[in-house]
């Protein structure tokens, strides 16, 4: 059993786990754990995001960290060095949130394609996924 658990009280597979019953589907909520489709897509959204984050753009954020050699009045200081990976982290958060990577959305398309469709509005940024 996972001891890891999310903001809505229940691990990851469980918040995107399929409706059980018809009732659950045409009312767009799980009525087990009584969360609705639109906090499910929150999530995936989240999900999507920090798995990007963390895959793509921290380890760039890292390698250009790591690659500043200049001298002492101009390079890094000790602290700079100790603290780098923290801002590469929330660095990396913040870049997966603003910048509509395509990918975040082809991700949390995937994630959510088992939610009821007509009780989910997924924002439209103008692209099409279906390729």
């Amino acid at each position: 059993m996972s001891t890891f658990s999310t903001s809505l009280g229940s691990s990851p597979l469980d918040i995107l786990a399929r409706p059980k019953s018809a009732a659950q589907i045409r009312t767009g909520i799980n009525a087990r754990e009584g969360v609705s489709a639109e906090a499910k897509y929150q999530e995936a959204r989240t999900a999507a995001e920090g798995l990007v984050a963390t895959s793509f753009i921290k380890p760039i954020l890292a390698q250009v960290r790591e690659s500043n050699n200049a001298p002492p009045p101009f390079g890094p200081t000790q602290a700079e060095k100790q603290f780098g990976s923290l801002l590469d982290n929330q660095l990396a958060d913040e870049i997966a949130r603003a910048a509509q990577f395509p990918i975040v959305d082809r991700l949390v398309e995937e994630f959510t394609r088992h939610l009821p469709s007509e009780s989910t509005e997924i924002p439209s940024i103008g692209m099409d996924l279906s390729a």
